[in-house]
């Protein structure tokens, strides 16, 4: 386990792309505007396992793996950090996005939080049927 930081890029040149970066040091927020400019930097605790899950979450919107390229609005990328169920800390946001952003940031996040508790309520049920079903055969088969 290596602690890190992924941070999130765009460019003004293509609006409908994200780039994923992972860092082993914390990247610099450009404070003036720039074509290429860091939207997000998060730090995680298992910068590979935090990779792994931004990637099994979005890897119908990969463009390009080896630059780690995704066609995904900011904010859906953004809300995919947000909702891991990794520990991590938000570091950074660049405090230019719109608000209309912000909001649908906060309403994806708190929509992958929900389908990540069904998802998980269902699992958890699945296994206590299980277990169910191996003490009823164990305890029929002692008659």
């Amino acid at each position: 386990m290596q602690t890190g930081y992924l941070f999130l890029q765009t460019h003004t040149d293509h609006p409908d792309l994200v780039r994923l970066q992972a860092a082993q040091y914390r990247p610099m927020a450009d404070q003036e505007p720039t074509a290429e400019a860091i939207r997000y930097i998060a730090r995680f605790r298992d910068i590979d396992a935090a990779r792994m899950h931004f990637h099994n979450a979005l890897s119908r919107t990969l463009v390009d793996i080896d630059s780690g390229l995704y066609r995904v609005p900011l904010a859906d990328a953004i809300a995919t950090i947000e909702a891991s169920d990794l520990r991590h800390e938000r570091i950074w946001l660049d405090p230019d996005l719109p608000a209309d952003t912000l909001q649908q940031v906060k309403a994806l996040t708190g929509r992958r939080h929900r389908r990540q508790d069904r998802s998980r309520r269902i699992w958890n049920g699945i296994g206590l049927l299980a277990l169910l079903w191996l003490l009823f055969n164990a305890l029929s088969s002692l008659h």
